[in-house]
């Protein structure tokens, strides 16, 4: 716990950092995302190992579900000079 404690808390002071040019803080903001998914799958196929926990681990998956959409949905698309230089390599 205290593991996971400190990598969010990191994470999230990035994310505030980025929150001031989203634009410029894109991959930040996906990693954010992403991890979350990640983290939500994790937990699902623990639910399914720990009857037990079962009920806190979906609850707790759904929740970082939720905030990688978000993350997602919020994220600033690229700009037009990203496209083309991303298309150009």
């Amino acid at each position: 716990m205290p593991m996971m404690l400190s990598l969010y808390v990191t994470l999230g002071i990035f994310l505030l950092l980025a929150a001031r040019n989203p634009s410029a803080s894109r991959s930040v903001i996906a990693f954010a995302a992403w991890s979350s998914f990640a983290h939500a799958s994790v937990m699902a196929v623990m639910a399914v190992h720990l009857a037990n926990e079962r009920g806190g681990l979906l609850i707790a998956g759904a929740v970082f579900s939720v905030i990688g959409a978000v993350l997602i949905v919020l994220a600033p698309a690229k700009q037009s000079g990203e496209q083309a230089s991303a298309a150009g390599a």
